[in-house]
């Protein structure tokens, strides 16, 4: 990234249809939930990160190559970035080998899905968020339900406590 364009840690909240044109989007958040990104995604991108989302099960060939050919090139991804310029929003893929750095353009869905198979952090320019759509009430419900929907009473219990038995002081 330019060393002048600010990044904002971001993270994939929801794959959805846009209510508008039905059109598959991506929602990013930010880390302190202020700041929402959303995009258009084309069909093939949205049905990989979905598989990425574990929405869909099934693998994705592409990723497995990907990922195969950095480990074998002793290469790790360490970041996704997304930025924006006239054309709209894109994406690049950050990795390090041997102390370097090397950038590759990617798809801004297949970014994101690599990713998040890869635990690595997401980062927005604030350029990307220049082009982001607007996200209304609508989506922002519309994420709340699907994350009320898959969660349950057990992920809320208490984690036992890491140090066994010990009683436990003031």
């Amino acid at each position: 990234m330019a060393k002048e364009d600010r990044v904002i840690p971001m993270h994939v909240i929801d794959l959805c249809s846009c209510p508008q044109s039905e059109s598959p989007m991506v929602l990013l958040e930010d880390e302190r939930s202020a700041r929402w990104l959303a995009f258009y995604l084309p069909m093939n991108e949205a049905n990989r990160l979905a598989r990425a989302l574990g929405r869909v099960h099934g693998h994705v060939p592409i990723f497995d190559l990907t990922e195969d050919l950095a480990r074998r090139l002793g290469a790790a991804l360490v970041r996704a970035e997304i930025h924006g310029d006239e054309r709209g929003v894109r994406a690049t893929l950050v990795y390090g080998r041997s102390g370097d750095e090397l950038s590759f353009d990617c798809h801004p869905g297949d970014a994101l899905a690599l990713a998040i198979r890869a635990a690595t952090p997401i980062l927005a320019a604030e350029t990307a968020l220049a082009h982001a759509c607007p996200v209304n009430g609508e989506l922002r419900k519309h994420a709340v339900r699907r994350w009320l929907a898959a969660v349950s009473p057990a992920d809320f219990a208490k984690a036992p406590d890491p140090r066994g038995d010990r009683e436990k002081g003031p």
